[in-house]
């Protein structure tokens, strides 16, 4: 017969009787053998299956420090499931489980009793709780406040260390510091998975780590969890959060909220196989003589998604490099997507280590002696806005490193800057496979060199991409690009204007130090810069095997190429720059003016429309079409309704980044697009593009 669930009912003798003989047992009567002292009452369920007549779980009722400990002392001897039931109270020592038999312990409020009505206080001594076992399969406990109040920051207000087949979970918990104390909040030593989820860990400025998991060999969950103000005493590699494992398969951390931590990392350090950080806020977290203000992420395979990175802050004290100062990512495999970095700043020159990456490092890990291991490292969707790399270091908004595939697509860097190179983004690639930037925007950076961006590799493919309004604070090169391919450079229909340099390249900058170089340059608007010392739009040195400069418009050019024909030196007729509206009108110059045979041309413009348009291909990254649609018609379907006005509307208001841009500078909605989006819901939403100026070319269909 099997076991039934203590809570059905079975028929017994023809009455309805409980499945499990549920007895209540009073533990100052019976077990007078234990020595005791207070006013109550550890209760004691025992839960028997009638047949066979085989123990089941041992359930526990504490509501004082010693009946708490006797639980715990039990529950550990004993070779069944324990649950410990804590009601609301104040429990102060260093309480202990250790179990060297085969069990489950899970420690939980009573029900109704809320994690803040119940309090486990170290009292300056030591650990709050201690649980450890060498056999004991799973440990939950959840829903009550440890204090880290334990004399050290080694110490952990609960600590965790379960063999290598045990399940823990760590759920609702609060872990918290008073003033004056110190201590971690959360330490998990060993075990075979961990979950930690729904939990605060916030400290003071004498606490340590928040939550600190190393040793767990298998899978490490972190989730919807508010790490805050705690500075990394031990380990030192992370203030909010430190999880490390040379054997942990998975690392996944998402929906948690890191500010105001300090470490080594500042929010989160996470090294294992595979990682992910999903869904986070890390804000106002500094490093100190470390990487990574908001996150360092080191392993095989990292994927760093739909995260925020605000404010965070990685610093040099002139003695090791420093990178990231959102996050500094190090890996074979190295996925960013859709997060956003916003004033995140990196700093620091140490002993002639390059530093760099205001917003985010991508990189092979380190292997210690100023070299990286292999990585493909892939950028999509993400935005880097009003980042800073100072100090002499590099790549304002990002800084990617290494060897081995790197691709950027569908990025946007607004605002950031370097005193250094790169104001928008530094790349370096030593790998022979090709870098690629397709569908970019650069705008409004800053740097010595390369204020949209640096790039240095040695096959290079830039394809659609918007390079406008960046600048130089040295008498560098390139107010918008500075490249250097050291074998083959293919840019292809991309638009650079309004690019400033005070010296040289106002918009590109092409350097070939070698004999080998192929360039080919078709097909980009490269108009509208300056430079007073040379090449207000163009500035090329070298010489290179052959550099080839067909179907561009281009005025100011310092330099020549093996090959320079079909070029045109016209206005291109944008439709609204000031508004951020780089698409050329249906009378510039530059319809139909590329060549279709162009090397590596894209299928698509910046906006994913068709390049190829009745046989013909456009100069810059836009195609002229009548098929684009208002920004504000989410879904383009040539309707703009009351809802996406009013989202529109919202973004405008509250200066927020629109998606389907155009956004030029502080205020990113132009106030005539959003106009003309209410103009066109008020007649009815439905429209048309003309192809005429923009926002008038969107007409109702009344």
């Amino acid at each position: 017969m099997q076991p039934l669930d203590r809570d059905s009912t079975h028929a017994l003798g023809g009455k309805r009787q409980p499945a499990g003989l549920s007895q209540h047992v009073d533990f100052m009567k019976n077990m007078k053998k234990t020595p005791y002292c207070g006013c109550l009452l550890l209760l004691v369920s025992v839960n028997v299956a009638l047949s066979p007549m085989a123990v089941r779980a041992l359930d526990y009722h504490v509501n004082s420090a010693q009946t708490l400990q006797n639980a715990l002392t039990l529950a550990a001897a004993s070779s069944v499931s324990n649950n410990i039931y804590v009601t609301n109270g104040y429990y102060t020592g260093n309480f202990n489980y250790n179990s060297t038999t085969g069990n489950y312990l899970t420690l939980l409020a009573e029900p109704g009793v809320t994690n803040t009505q119940i309090t486990i206080d170290g009292g300056g001594t030591g650990a709050s709780m201690n649980i450890s076992g060498t056999v004991t399969s799973n440990i939950t406990v959840q829903g009550m406040t440890f204090l880290r109040n334990c004399g050290s920051t080694s110490i952990a207000g609960l600590q965790i260390a379960g063999p290598t087949n045990c399940q823990i979970l760590v759920k609702g918990c609060l872990f918290l510091s008073p003033s004056n104390s110190s201590g971690m909040g959360l330490e998990i030593s060993s075990g075979l998975n961990a979950t930690v989820t729904n939990c605060t860990a916030a400290g003071n400025a004498g606490a340590g780590t928040g939550i600190s998991i190393a040793g767990v060999i298998s899978n490490v969950a972190v989730q919807e969890c508010t790490i805050t103000t705690n500075t990394g005493g031990w380990p030192s590699q992370g203030g909010g959060l430190y999880v490390s494992s040379a054997n942990a398969n998975v690392v996944a951390v998402t929906d948690c909220m890191f500010s105001g931590n300090t470490g080594t990392v500042g929010g989160a350090s996470c090294t294992a196989t595979t990682i992910t950080l999903s869904g986070n806020n890390f804000t106002g977290n500094t490093a100190n003589t470390g990487n990574g203000g908001g996150a360092y992420c080191c392993g095989t395979t990292l994927t760093v998604s739909g995260n925020n990175f605000n404010g965070n802050t990685a610093n040099n004290d002139n003695s090791i490099i420093t990178f990231g100062g959102g996050i500094d990512a190090q890996g074979a495999n190295v996925r960013l997507s859709g997060n956003t970095f916003t004033s995140n700043t990196v700093s620091g020159w140490g002993h002639g280590y390059i530093s760099g990456g205001g917003g985010a490092c991508c990189s092979g890990v380190w292997t210690g002696v100023n070299e990286y291991l292999p990585a493909t490292i892939s950028l999509s969707d993400n935005t880097f806005t009003g980042n800073s790399a100072g100090d002499a270091a590099y790549g304002g908004g990002a800084y990617c490193y290494g060897s081995g595939p790197l691709s950027l697509s569908n990025n946007t860097f607004t605002g950031n800057s370097t005193e250094n190179t790169g104001g928008g983004a530094y790349f370096c690639n030593s790998a022979t496979n090709a870098t690629l930037l397709c569908g970019n925007i650069f705008q409004q950076n800053t740097a010595a060199y390369g204020g949209g961006f640096v790039l240095s590799a040695p096959t290079i493919n830039l394809l659609d991409n918007l390079v406008v309004s960046n600048g130089l604070n040295a008498n560098g090169q390139g107010g918008g690009i500075w490249v250097d391919a050291s074998a083959m450079l293919n840019m292809i229909n991309n638009t650079v204007t309004g690019n400033t340099s005070p010296g040289s390249g106002g918009g590109v900058a092409y350097v070939m130090t070698g004999t080998v170089e192929l360039l080919n340059i078709y097909n980009n608007i490269i108009w509208g810069n300056s430079a007073p010392v040379s090449g207000g739009d163009v500035w090329v040195s070298g010489t290179g095997q052959q550099t080839v400069f067909d179907n561009n418009d281009a005025d100011s050019i310092y330099g020549v190429f093996s090959i320079a024909q079909n070029d045109i030196d016209l206005s291109p007729q944008f439709f609204n720059p000031i508004a951020g509206d780089y698409h050329t009108q249906g009378a510039s110059p530059c319809k139909g003016a590329g060549s279709i045979s162009a090397p590596s041309l894209p299928s698509t413009d910046l906006d994913g429309n068709p390049r190829i348009l009745n046989g013909s291909v456009d100069l810059g990254c836009y195609e002229f079409t009548t098929a684009v649609t208002h920004p504000a018609d989410t879904n383009a379907l040539f309707v703009i309704t009351p809802s996406e006005f009013s989202a529109y509307a919202a973004a405008w208001k509250n200066a927020q980044i629109w998606t389907n841009g155009p956004n030029p500078g502080p205020n990113p909605v132009p106030a005539n697009y959003m106009t003309r989006a209410g103009y066109l819901m008020t007649n009815g939403g439905a429209y048309t593009n003309d192809g005429s100026a923009r926002p008038l070319n969107w007409k109702t269909n009344q």
